[in-house]
């Protein structure tokens, strides 16, 4: 169920000498320099064939795609701090800073790579939403992660989604899916429709990732098929892990309340059909930080509540005046 979005790539555990850095520094510098010419096949080709097979080609291109959109050209890096097979370095890019963890061997084949931005100590512009929302879904669904404790929402301890909810649907017997939940299509939530939460226009889309295979994650695309609002207050509204093939707008589109996106799936960074929502207050995943996220009206159990956020464990629906 976690989907960690700022995990781009997961550091796989080797063995290897301790005189690591100098192997570290040359495979990064070579790296930086396929990365800057945008030569995604050779990023590719200088991972060790474990990684590759974690990752996958195409991911591996579609990400140095958003990382460049993202951050731009890879000026520099300096050395940071060791720690067995690890080396971290401080990267500066046009558009921001990334800690780099990295792991080489002899050969120059990358078996380990991390990025993960510089901690962010700028203010946030807001800490939550004052556009109206309602509920993205129909029908009765259940908060697996929502909240400001990390007993509630592991999401709090990711600056850009720490205001993050994890929603998914019970079945009458208390469990996510039906028969074996061995396929998609045994999960409740799997194809079930969502729509905008408000008035907004599409400030990005990610589309043609394919639905993961219950319990397998696609760590190499976090977010999965996604959709993400602009409100007129300048809220960015994520909406992650929909189904393949079934996103309804484009970039650009302006969409109104209750207008359908697409369906809840199970791509990305995820390991059952769940929708991942959250709020942030920029357009980059890597510079933003995240923003608690407020509905309208919520239906909780029984009990109708107004201006509410869920939380860990709550029964939800929209009211039926909605």
């Amino acid at each position: 169920m976690k989907n960690t979005l700022l995990t781009i790539f997961f550091l796989l555990c080797v063995s290897l000498s301790f005189s690591q850095q100098e192997k570290n520094t040359a495979a990064l510098q070579q790296f930086q320099e396929y990365y800057n010419a945008g030569d995604s096949d050779a990023i590719y080709n200088m991972l060790g064939a474990s990684f590759q097979k974690s990752i996958g080609q195409e991911n591996i291109k579609q990400l140095m795609s958003r990382f460049q959109n993202s951050l731009g050209n890879f000026i520099s890096f300096k050395f940071s701090e060791g720690q067995k097979d690890v080396d971290t370095f401080l990267g500066t890019f046009e558009k921001g800073e990334q800690n780099i963890a990295i792991t080489a061997k002899e050969d120059g084949k990358i078996y380990g790579f991390l990025f993960k931005p510089v901690e962010n100590n700028r203010p946030p512009k807001f800490e939550r939403n004052t556009t109206k929302l309602r509920l993205p879904f129909e029908g009765d669904w259940f908060t697996v992660w929502g909240g400001t404790t990390k007993m509630q929402n592991y999401h709090v301890t990711v600056k850009v989604q720490q205001g993050a909810f994890d929603f998914l649907k019970l079945g009458p017997n208390n469990k996510t899916y039906v028969r074996s939940g061995t396929r998609n299509e045994d999960y409740y939530a799997f194809g079930q429709p969502l729509y905008a939460v408000c008035d907004a226009v599409v400030s990005d889309v990610i589309t043609g990732i394919e639905d993961n295979r219950p319990t397998i994650m696609n760590p190499g695309q976090p977010l999965g098929n996604s959709v993400t609002l602009l409100t007129d207050n300048g809220e960015y509204i994520v909406y992650a892990h929909l189904e393949n093939e079934t996103v309804a707008v484009k970039k650009g589109d302006t969409v109104k309340k209750g207008q359908y996106l697409g369906n809840c799936g199970n791509s990305g960074n995820s390991s059952e059909a769940h929708l991942h929502l959250h709020i942030q207050d920029g357009p980059e995943m890597m510079t933003a930080i995240g923003a608690r996220c407020f509905f309208e009206e919520v239906k909780v159990g029984e009990e109708i509540r107004t201006d509410y956020s869920p939380v860990r464990l709550d029964k939800i629906s929209r009211p039926k005046k909605e």
